[in-house]
C-alpha cells in the first residue's frame, strides 16, 4: 500500500496527493516543501502544520545492503503502524523511496510532530534494537512571514521534554472525535517502550504480555521463557463472545504484540550477550485467516536471523481434528524463522498422530487452577505419556504445587511452568541452575499474586 485516503466527502484527500515521487534535482527538503505548497494550494480544509514528512534514511543507512532486501517489509510495517496510530480522516502516502508525507486532519502541530516521531523511534526500536531520540526528527510545512512554505524541524527528544513539562494533565495527543487515541502527558515521562511497529494498538486495547520461565526437568535448568497474557488481559479475552468478530481481531492483536515484544526484547537483549530459548505462541485463527496469516508471516521475516535458532512457535486454540495437510501448511509457514513448532491443548484431547506427522516437536497441557488437585494430577498422569509415544516431548503449564510438579515429573514431562516454577515478568532472566527442592523453597518465599494459569 502506497497510499491511504479517508472515506466521505468531507476528507482532506489531497489531489493526486500519491502518485508522485521526490524530484531527482532536488533535496527532499526543497522537493517536500513543493509538494506541501501543492497540498495547502489544492485544499483549503488543510492548514499550515498539517503537513509532515518523516524519513527511514536512518534505518536504510544501518541496515546497509540488506536494506534493498527488506524495505518493503518495513514499509508493510510502518503503513500498517500509521493505520493503527492515525484517524481515519487523516492522509499519508509513501514519498520515494524511504520518507512518509502524513496530513493532519486536525491536530496542533506540536502533537502531530510528537506522533509523527513516536512512529518512527518504534520502528528503530523494532528494527535496530535501539532508538536515539536526538537523531530521530519530524519535519513540518509552516507558512513564513512571505507567505511562503518553509519547514520546521522538531527532534524527539525535545517534543518529549516540551510534553513532559507542559500544562499538567494536558494530552499528548488530543483525541479526534471520530478516533480517539488518548495519551497523556505522564506517558512522556516513561522511557520508551521496545516494541515492532506491527503491533500499536490503541492504549485502551493494548495487550499486556509477560515472560514466563520454564524449567527443564533433564538439565535442571530455567533457561527457556514463553509468553503469556496477564490477568486483566486474559480476563478481558475470557469475556467476550468467542464467537465474535471482535474477539477474533483482539486475539490477531495479542499475538503480534506477543511477537513484536518477544522479538524486540530478546534483539536487545541478545546485543548484551544475553542468551536463552523463547517460545512465541500464536493462535490457529491468527494462522486461519488468509489476511491475518499474511501479515503474521510478514512480521515473522523481520526476526533477525541470529535470533531464530532460539525461537520455538506455540500453536494455540488448534481444534479438534484440524486436517494433517492443514496443520503441515501451517507448520511449514512457521519453519523459516523458529527451531521448532509445538501445541498447547486446554483439554486432554488431542491428536497426537497428526501432529507428530506433521512436524510438531512438543505438545503441552495447560492446566487449570480452578480444577480440584485430584483431577489434575489424573490428567496430567494421562496426558503426559501420549506425546512420547509419537516421537514428541511433552510439557505441563500452571504447575502450582509441589504435588502436581512430582506428578508432571513421574509421567514424564520434559519441561514444567507455572507458580512453582518463577513468576512471569516484564523481561527474561538470566539461566537459573537448580534442583526441584530448590524451585519449591523459592516458590514459597514468593507471595501469591493474580495471574491467570491455565
Amino acid at each position: 500500500m502506497f497510499m491511504h485516503t479517508p472515506s466521505g466527502r468531507d476528507g482532506i484527500v489531497p489531489e493526486h496527493c500519491g502518485d508522485s515521487a521526490p524530484s531527482p534535482v532536488q533535496s527532499i527538503d526543497e522537493s517536500f516543501k513543493e509538494r506541501a505548497r501543492q497540498i495547502l494550494l489544492r485544499n483549503r480544509a488543510v492548514t499550515a502544520g498539517s503537513v509532515h514528512l518523516i524519513g527511514l534514511e536512518e534505518i536504510r543507512e544501518e541496515l546497509g545492503e540488506r536494506w534493498s532486501s527488506v524495505k518493503e517489509r518495513v514499509h508493510v510495517y510502518t503503513e500498517r503502524l500509521l493505520k493503527k496510530v492515525l484517524s481515519p480522516r487523516d492522509v499519508w502516502f509513501r514519498y520515494g523511496e524511504d520518507h512518509y508525507i502524513i496530513v493532519f486532519a486536525q491536530a496542533d502541530r506540536k502533537s502531530a510532530q510528537l506522533l509523527c516521531s513516536k512512529v518512527v523511534e518504534s520502528l528503530h526500536q523494532a528494527l535496530l534494537g535501539h532508538a536515539d531520540t536526538r537523531r530521530i526528527t519530524v519535519k513540518t510545512a509552516v507558512v513564513d512571514i512571505g507567505g511562503g512554505v518553509a519547514l520546521d524541524t522538531a527532534r524527539l527528544a525535545d517534543l518529549l521534554q516540551d510534553a513532559a513539562h507542559g500544562p499538567e494533565g494536558a494530552a499528548v495527543f488530543p483525541p479526534p472525535a471520530d478516533a480517539p487515541i488518548p495519551a497523556p502527558a505522564a506517558e512522556a515521562r516513561r522511557p520508551p517502550r521496545t516494541e515492532m511497529p506491527a503491533d500499536t494498538i490503541t492504549p485502551q486495547l493494548r495487550p499486556k504480555v509477560l515472560f514466563r520461565p520454564v524449567f527443564d526437568v533433564k538439565h535442571k535448568v530455567v533457561s527457556t521463557y514463553c509468553c503469556r497474557t496477564d490477568a486483566d488481559t486474559a480476563r478481558t479475552l475470557n469475556c467476550m463472545d468467542a464467537f465474535a468478530p471482535e474477539r477474533e481481531e483482539a486475539v490477531f492483536d495479542l499475538d503480534m504484540e506477543t511477537l513484536s515484544l518477544a522479538v524486540s526484547t530478546y534483539n536487545e537483549l541478545y546485543a548484551n550477550k544475553f542468551r536463552y530459548a523463547q517460545t512465541i505462541p500464536v493462535h490457529f485463527g491468527t494462522l486461519a485467516s488468509s489476511r491475518r496469516r499474511r501479515e503474521y508471516i510478514q512480521a515473522c521475516r523481520m526476526i533477525p536471523r541470529v535470533l531464530m535458532p532460539f525461537l520455538a512457535f506455540e500453536l494455540d486454540g488448534l481444534p479438534a481434528g484440524v486436517p494433517y495437510g492443514r496443520l503441515a501448511e501451517i507448520v511449514a509457514m512457521l519453519r523459516p524463522f523458529a527451531r521448532a513448532a509445538m501445541v498447547i491443548l486446554h483439554d486432554d484431547a488431542g491428536d497426537l498422530s497428526v501432529y507428530a506427522t506433521a512436524g510438531i516437536k512438543g505438545v503441552g497441557l495447560r492446566l487449570d487452577g480452578r480444577e480440584e488437585e485430584t483431577r489434575i494430577l489424573e490428567r496430567v498422569q494421562t496426558f503426559c505419556p501420549g506425546p512420547r509415544k509419537f516421537g514428541m516431548f511433552a510439557y505441563v503449564d500452571g504447575v502450582r504445587s509441589s504435588v502436581e510438579l512430582e506428578a508432571a515429573e513421574a509421567a514424564g514431562a520434559a519441561y514444567l511452568s507455572g507458580p512453582v516454577v518463577g513468576e512471569d515478568s516484564e523481561v527474561p532472566e538470566h539461566m537459573k541452575r537448580c534442583t526441584e527442592r530448590q524451585l519449591l523453597q523459592r516458590s514459597k518465599r514468593r507471595r501469591p499474586h493474580d495471574t491467570p494459569w491455565g
